[in-house]
């Protein structure tokens, strides 16, 4: 009995230990059905394998404040400009490769926020269109850059102005 109650207690400790640790993510075709049935804007996260970049932009991701940002106020892809996975997007069919292409990355990682029927939310920084921000954004302006977009300050301030 002892080490069933010992089980037990050990079990709930991973338990809440996995939940506070991971960063829920879905795939592209998934993440687009999910946005829109729960009326949710995307985050779209770019990245490729071994870099150091994105591996330093996955710990920003995994900091509890952003991480609960973004469960909260959005729905949360990674995809890999080097995969394969097939995706749907504006009823063509994509490579994840070439999907990223359609989407302005141009480094990585990339962050491109979508609406939840799958448009590209563009923005302003400095004066010029953007639909992608590309590069490492440390966790103070990332949690900006979320708040910039879940709060639609996109919509009539350059982000410049924010960070």
């Amino acid at each position: 009995m002892k080490n069933i109650k010992i089980l037990f207690i050990v079990s709930l400790l991973m338990m809440f230990i996995g939940n506070t640790i991971a960063q829920t993510t879905y795939s592209f075709n998934e993440g687009l059905s999910l946005a829109k049935s729960n009326n949710k804007k995307v985050l779209i996260s770019v990245y490729i394998d071994s870099d150091t970049w994105c591996e330093k932009m996955q710990a920003v991701y995994s900091s509890e404040n952003i991480k609960n940002y973004i469960n909260n106020n959005f729905v949360f892809i990674k995809l890999n400009a080097q995969g394969n996975e097939k995706c749907t997007y504006n009823e063509k069919q994509y490579t994840a490769s070439e999907l990223v292409k359609t989407f302005g990355a141009t480094g990585y990682p990339t962050h491109v926020f979508l609406n939840p029927d799958a448009s590209v939310i563009k923005y302003k920084d400095n004066g010029e269109v953007c639909s992608s921000y590309s590069g490492y954004v440390e966790s103070s302006e990332f949690e900006k850059i979320l708040k910039y977009i879940a709060t639609n300050q996109y919509k009539d301030t350059d982000l410049s102005k924010v960070l």
